[in-house]
């Protein structure tokens, strides 16, 4: 039977080589710290084409947990990133839509605080939880929505120079300690609650990205037609990042160099600095992947 004290919440998880991850964070994500199931949460669960366990992994959690509700999708590609999400995304039923990666767990009412907090602010578009790493450091998760020289600072290393400036690391905001509720640009895709209408009407995500960008591409179009977007510093999420990154770390490198030039070409053309950006990617990314290996 639904609980109908709490609005219906949907969250969608899209794993690739996850085995490891996968099954701890459904398990937070259905049941609280004193083990009783959240009836008003349904799952999305799309796998692009895993090669380790994970499949194998989620179908016996399904199977071990008869009657929590989880829809599986199990992709015959790797579609990406991006088009998996929008996979999930297009299917949730619930009222409110929680983009939630594997590499995560979901601390007490985390899940429930972001849609309070959303129903009892006005005019919200986006919120995100407090990121915490399994040593319980704070996660830097917030970004303002990159400029033409934040990326030249980062490609220069002006950045690590000067972490906590606010010209040279405005991008990152290394300066805000993460220990406050504000309105932000772009909290990290990791763990993003949005209103499934407001979802619908920017059209989900951008599939031309593959899997970088389309986060920050969603906060620019939520933020561009006029909703606000916030970090909640009392909701709180481990998030162990990029566990799937660094699997396979230089062709993350060339979809990472490639997604954010697809997105200074939609959001931030210009004919002189766009050019130089494109190339300067190009260079970096090669220089990273060799070292990488």
């Amino acid at each position: 039977m639904t609980n109908t004290t709490h609005p219906k919440i949907s969250v969608v998880i899209v794993a690739w080589n996850s085995e490891d991850e996968i099954v701890e964070c459904l398990k937070t994500v259905f049941f609280d710290k004193k083990g009783n199931k959240k009836d008003y949460i349904e799952t999305i669960v799309i796998d692009n084409f895993s090669q380790d366990n994970t499949v194998k992994s989620i179908q016996a959690f399904i199977g071990c947990y008869k009657d929590v509700n989880v829809k599986f999708i199990s992709n015959k590609e790797n579609l990406g990133f991006t088009r998996g999400a929008n996979q999930g995304l297009k299917i949730a039923e619930g009222e409110y839509v929680m983009l939630l990666n594997p590499d995560t767990e979901v601390y007490d009412d985390a899940l429930e605080k972001l849609v309070y907090f959303i129903k009892n602010n006005e005019n919200v578009g986006i919120v995100a939880p407090k990121l915490y790493f399994r040593t319980k450091d704070i996660q830097h998760s917030c970004r303002t929505f990159p400029k033409y020289r934040d990326l030249f600072s980062e490609l220069t290393m002006i950045s690590r120079l000067f972490p906590k400036s606010k010209l040279f690391s405005r991008w990152k905001m290394h300066y805000f300690d993460h220990d406050s509720t504000r309105e932000v640009d772009q909290p990290m895709g990791a763990a993003l609650m949005i209103p499934a209408n407001i979802l619908k009407e920017v059209d989900f995500l951008d599939d031309r990205f593959d899997m970088f960008y389309s986060d920050i591409d969603l906060c620019k179009k939520v933020h561009d037609k006029g909703y606000k977007i916030f970090f909640n510093h009392n909701a709180q999420i481990l998030h162990r990042k990029g566990t799937s990154v660094y699997k396979n770390r230089a062709y993350m490198i060339s979809l990472w160099n490639n997604d954010c030039i697809r997105y200074f070409k939609k959001h931030n053309y210009n004919f002189v600095l766009f050019p130089v950006l494109y190339i300067a990617l190009k260079l970096s990314g090669y220089v990273r992947r060799v070292f990488d290996r």
